[in-house]
């Protein structure tokens, strides 16, 4: 499964020359750790690191609230190598991903 981002839009834009092109460097560095792919074996990350799912330890799923407003899930996953996370706003079909991740995470992984 092919996992594609959103565009930032208008306020990333502004963001990034308000803040003389730093957001649009941060931006570009979180994204590298976002998944590209997804197959039955592993993970693949957007900077070409590959992940297996039994190698994967935890998973922590947490809503963002705004004023008691929901705004998005954010999905924290670790590994041995360290720790990966992504938002559901930046993906688009977030709930097939993340529903492919959950599917496909090891039993013994420790869920919150």
């Amino acid at each position: 499964m092919e996992v594609r981002l959103r565009p930032t839009g208008c306020a990333g834009q502004a963001g990034g020359c308000l803040s003389f092109g730093l957001l649009n460097l941060v931006m570009k560095s979180q994204n590298r750790q976002y998944p590209l792919m997804l197959t039955e074996d592993e993970m693949i990350l957007r900077n070409g690191t590959r992940i297996a799912w039994r190698d994967f330890t935890r998973l922590k799923v947490t809503d963002i609230l705004l004023n008691g407003a929901y705004q998005h899930t954010q999905y924290e996953l670790w590994h041995p190598g360290g720790r990966i996370h992504f938002a559901s706003h930046r993906i688009e079909d977030a709930e097939a991903v993340a529903g492919f991740v959950i599917a496909h995470l090891p039993p013994q992984a420790e869920r919150s």
